[in-house]
């Protein structure tokens, strides 16, 4: 039988000006590493940082989660999840098996961690910058105050981390391997599918 790659690589893209835009719209990462023949897994949110031919993500953990100890010069695998809906053959033009088209951003690269205040402080500041413009409000944008009592108690109980990116790949599953009409409809459903229902499944959480 002929060698075939997984994915395929219609469904991988590497291009970095298709990949960074998800990273800062969707910046809630699930971040893996290893330790003794055990997965370890946390979810936070990261900010992402170029810095002439290299890219970091930098982000923290609770003081108290054990992964932060981990994650010290050690290696990791992060994904940043974008949209994902099922597509049904009725959403094509032509007929068509039933599929699930996704978005995500695969990353490898090497962690180092800190309890140092000055670049703890650094990493709020650069996520407060970021985060604070992708929230829009009639309020000036909030910055990180190092004077702030609230601040300054936090930064004893926070774990932060820098990623060195070493890899990168985008998992655009997108129906490329259609007709164009039927690549634009299994957009438009993607693109429906992640607001339709939305406000009344969080409502239902909070209720």
């Amino acid at each position: 039988m002929p060698n075939q790659t997984y994915p395929p690589s219609i469904h991988l893209e590497n291009n970095l000006d298709k990949l960074l835009p998800l990273i800062q719209q969707f910046p809630f990462a699930t971040v893996i590493s290893s330790h003794n023949d055990e997965i370890e897994v946390t979810q936070a949110p990261l900010v992402l940082e170029q810095s002439a031919s290299k890219i970091y993500l930098h982000g923290h953990l609770a003081g108290n989660n054990p992964h932060g100890d981990l994650l010290s010069n050690s290696k990791v695998t992060v994904i940043f999840h974008g949209p994902n809906c099922y597509i049904s053959p009725n959403d094509y033009a032509s007929k068509q098996l039933p599929t699930w088209n996704s978005l995500s951003v695969h990353i490898k690269g090497h962690c180092q961690t800190t309890k140092e205040p000055d670049q703890l402080y650094r990493i709020l500041e650069m996520m407060a910058e970021q985060f604070e413009q992708d929230s829009p409000s009639d309020q000036p944008n909030y910055q990180i105050q190092r004077s702030e009592e609230k601040t300054a108690r936090l930064i004893h109980h926070i774990t932060g981390f820098k990623i060195e990116v070493t890899e990168m790949i985008g998992r655009y599953k997108l129906s490329k391997d259609k007709t164009k009409e039927d690549i634009q409809l299994a957009a438009e459903k993607l693109k429906a599918k992640n607001v339709k229902g939305l406000n009344q499944f969080i409502d239902n959480l909070i209720s």
